[in-house]
Order: C-alpha cells, then structure tokens, then sequence
C-alpha cells in the first residue's frame, strides 16, 4: 500500500482516538451499551412476568352471591376472591384493579335452565407489563369451569363428552428452540449494522465537514500528496473504526448471551466461533458502503453539525429492511443475497435459526457489499477532487 495513504490513516486513527467522548460515543455505545441494556431488559421483564403467573391470582368480582358454584371453584384452584363494588370499567381504566369480573343476577337463573350463563369481564389489552398475564390467567380459568359443567351435564344425561369432539387437532410444531430463539433475536441485525454505521459515522464527519470547520483542508491540500491518495487514507482510517466496533459489538453479544433468560423461554442462540466468522465475513464488506456513503454526504455539508444531521439519517437504511423482515417472512433469493443490507438481515437470521448458510450467499453478499462500496468510494474521490465542495465558503 501507498506510504502516503497509510500515514493518513494512521494521523487519522490517532486524532480521533484523541477524542475521548467520540471514542467512548461511537464505540462503547453502540458495542456495548447496547447489549447490556438489552440483557438487563430482558431479565426484567421476564422475571416480572414469571412472578406474576407464580403468584396468587386475585380476583376483583361484583355479585358473588350470584354464582356460588364458579365461587367455590376458583377457590379450590388457590385463587383469593375479593368482593368488588364500584365501576369496573373506570376501577380498570384507572389501573386499581387489573381486572374485574361482573357476575349478573340472571347467572343463577339461566345456569339452573342450562341455558349459557353470561360472566362480564373487564380488562384492558392495550395495558404494559405482565398484566396481560392475569388477564389470560382469568379467562383461562373461566374456559375451565365453563368445561367442566358442561362435560358434568353431559354426563348426567348419559351422554359422552366425546361426541361433542368431531375432531381432534395433532400439533406437529416444526420450530426448534434455535428457531424460536431467532424470533427472540430478531433485532440483532439492525443493532450489528447500526453499531457499523455509528462506529465510522463521527469519523466520516470530523475527516471532512470538521476540516472544512476548521478551516485546516486548505492547509491539508498543500501537502505534496494526490487527492485521491489523501481520501483514500482518510476512507481506511474511517472503515477501521467501523470494523473495531462491529468487532466490539459481535464480542458483547456473544459475552451477554449466557446472562440472557433463553432456558426459561424455551430458546436457545448459537453465537459460536463459526458463526460468529460467518458475521465478521458478511459485514465487514459492508464498512466500506458505510464509510464511503458518510463521507459523500460529510463532502456536501459545510458544517460539523449539518453533516451530523445529514449522516444520522442515514441510519434509517439499516432499519427499513429489518423492520420489514420482522413482519414479512421472505424466502430468499439470490439477488436478495446480493443486495447490502437486506443480504445481511437474511444471512444473520438464517444463522440464528440455525440453518444452513449456502456459501454462495456468503460469497453474493460480500461481492454485493464491496461492488456498491468500492463504487461509492469512487464517487466520494470524484468529489474530493471538485473545488466547489470541498471548502465552505
């Protein structure tokens, strides 16, 4: 390689590891930040809704004198009964109660007909947290009942409850607890290729629009070095902060994993050394899109925090495709594979769900990543070299 080129890279490595509060932004955010937060999320949420379906289930109901039968048997399942008074509705919509049942004065009546006996219950399913978890505590122990005496009545009458099951369902659930634990994960391509795209962001700006700020271009331009040669170091220098922290990011990953409740959801994720290869293969490509792409839109803007804005949209790119996949299954093709980005969702969430990666989606998904990347380089060098947008004025 060009001494030129490699000593600004190397000017460029070294002032912005000077600058602590970027260092510490777009790499210890992003690389770890993240997946603690994710961890510590995660852990919190399940145990609160592990607590919840443990503990006693307390029922808030109005007129329990009018189904003693239901009564007794909630009770008989370790439930507390709480007699409630009031409007069930506002009791709810201020969250004093989780849920409340309404037992009308007509219950006893249609129960003792055999005519179907109506039991009002009041929740909110739009509400946060682990309340979901007594809502279908409640109805399910409502469904119970209501089989119960409706296969006693049968009975009585001597007829089978069997008759009234036409057909029987056998589930045959193909997902595996690795498959199940990528639908848990599914939001690790977007952080991966999020952490990518912050890592080289502050660079890409500070190399440019900061220079331009600085009014220190003009001098750097003086120097006895091919322009084409001086952004091309600054590039390197740019894609290996981007590498450093999706490197960052993949080893906090696999370091969090074993404090994530995966075992308590049935799940599992495999972030072992082959696969955690096949990541730093497929993405590492896509550095060189990212870092070229920041310094285009870097070269247009005038100022340190206009670029900031411009580059920070761009992190939008990373989320259509994720976002999409998240709600649309996709069977993949190879042009999908060849296509940055949407290539790297598909590839990780294959590799989470424990499948098969065909190398030729490897390889289209490299050879895509760095044909769009070395294009891009060469318009931000086309760029560099125009007068009109290199200097602010």
């Amino acid at each position: 390689m060009n001494k030129q080129i490699l000593t600004v890279m190397r000017k460029e490595i070294t002032d912005n590891f000077r600058d602590r509060k970027t260092v510490m932004s777009s790499i210890f955010m992003g690389a770890v930040f993240m997946p603690v937060m994710f961890v510590v999320l995660m852990n919190f949420v399940v145990g609160m809704q592990k607590d919840k379906a443990e503990e006693q289930l307390e029922l808030a109901i109005k007129g329990i004198g009018n189904a003693q039968s239901f009564i007794s048997f909630v009770k008989t399942k370790g439930v507390k009964v709480n007699a409630f008074t009031g409007d069930a509705k506002k009791a709810v919509e201020n969250k004093d109660e989780e849920a409340v049942i309404i037992i009308p004065e007509t219950f006893a009546d249609n129960f003792s007909k055999g005519i179907p006996a109506k039991i009002e219950v009041y929740y909110d399913a739009s509400a946060k947290g682990a309340v979901n978890v007594t809502q279908k505590r409640i109805k399910s122990l409502i469904s119970e009942y209501s089989r119960t005496i409706g296969m006693t009545r049968l009975q009585l009458r001597g007829i089978s409850p069997i008759l009234l099951q036409a057909i029987i369902i056998e589930d045959h659930d193909v997902s595996t607890a690795q498959s199940k634990g990528a639908m848990f994960m599914s939001f690790l391509p977007y952080v991966l290729i999020l952490g990518l795209f912050m890592g080289s962001m502050y660079l890409a700006i500070d190399t440019m629009a900061g220079e331009k700020e600085r009014n220190s271009l003009e001098a750097l331009l003086l120097n006895p070095i091919k322009r084409s040669h001086l952004l091309i170091g600054k590039l390197l220098a740019t894609i290996s902060f981007g590498l450093v922290t999706l490197i960052a990011t993949i080893i906090s990953f696999k370091l969090a994993m074993p404090f994530m409740p995966l075992q308590d959801l049935g799940m599992t994720v495999d972030l072992g050394f082959k696969n955690v290869g096949i990541l730093l293969l497929i993405l590492a490509p896509l550095a060189v899109m990212a870092a070229s792409l920041q310094t285009i839109v870097a070269t247009y803007s005038k100022s340190f925090k206009e670029a900031q804005t411009y580059v920070n949209l761009l992190m939008f790119v990373p989320m259509i495709p994720s976002m999409a996949l998240m709600f649309m299954p996709v069977k993949e093709k190879l042009w999908m594979m060849a296509t940055p980005v949407l290539s790297h969702n598909l590839i990780i969430n294959q590799i989470m769900r424990g499948e098969q990666v065909a190398p030729l989606s490897i390889i289209a998904a490299i050879i895509g990543s760095l044909f769009i990347g070395l294009i891009l380089a060469l318009v931000a060098i086309k760029l560099y070299n125009r007068e009109s947008l290199l200097f602010s004025d």
